[in-house]
């Protein structure tokens, strides 16, 4: 099927998704040798099992060589077919998300927790998706969300840090740190984000430290901060 053009594919599975719902409309006793009818489910069947993983995979192929374009363009062929598909749904976020269709991810990422409620990535995505946009309290419910749903989650805890940390809630910022690092030791950004709050209410020791921490775990910035705050 790879020999085929992008518009003639998707076009082909149009023809496919119809015939399939034309199948289920008509009734089988009447119409069943109708060759309109036969035609349609014969079609739709053989294309389907063809068909069966080809855009979801080639798109997965594409997602990871950073050919966001074209993994959409296969993601979405395979959509059309398999509409509550958790996984290509929520790929199909992130390579939105990564073509700058920031709005359109999110529609996927809510989507997937309509079909999926327990479904810890698409809720750290919508806690990152809204804290970009500064709606610091959406992203924090977001954030609460992923910790409860997975508890050993340090993205899920950093996440909720930040959120906190914007919404000047620094004691709860300050826990969600601790519990991020302790969860990854090698939590760079976590670190570098914690150094910004101790700074900011006057531990300058320990925020330096965490800044140390950042620069050896190669966070970009850390350095720079250090010389600025930590120099004397």
């Amino acid at each position: 099927m790879a020999h085929l053009s992008s518009r003639i594919r998707k076009r082909l599975y149009y023809r496919a998704s119809q015939g399939w719902r034309a199948a289920k409309r008509i009734s089988l006793p009447a119409n069943f040798f109708n060759p309109y009818f036969l035609g349609l489910v014969i079609f739709a069947v053989m294309y389907l099992r063809l068909c069966n993983n080809d855009s979801n995979l080639t798109g997965n192929k594409h997602f990871e060589n950073g050919e966001y374009q074209l993994a959409l363009e296969h993601y979405d062929e395979y959509l059309m077919l398999y509409p509550e598909d958790v996984k290509t749904r929520y790929n199909r976020g992130r390579c939105l998300e990564s073509l700058g269709k920031n709005d359109a991810a999110c529609r996927d990422f809510e989507q997937v927790l309509q079909l999926d409620p327990h479904n810890t990535k698409a809720t750290l995505s919508l806690s990152q998706h809204h804290f970009h946009k500064a709606e610091f309290k959406s992203a924090l419910l977001y954030a609460n969300y992923a910790v409860q749903l997975d508890k050993k989650s340090a993205l899920g805890y950093y996440y909720q840090a930040r959120a906190n940390h914007k919404l000047g809630y620094f004691n709860e910022a300050l826990s969600a740190y601790n519990t991020a690092i302790e969860l990854d030791p090698e939590f760079g950004f976590a670190y570098f984000q914690r150094s910004s709050l101790l700074l900011s209410i006057g531990l300058r020791p320990l925020g330096c430290y965490d800044l140390r921490m950042a620069q050896s775990l190669h966070v970009q910035g850390a350095a720079e901060a250090l010389d600025l705050y930590c120099k004397n």
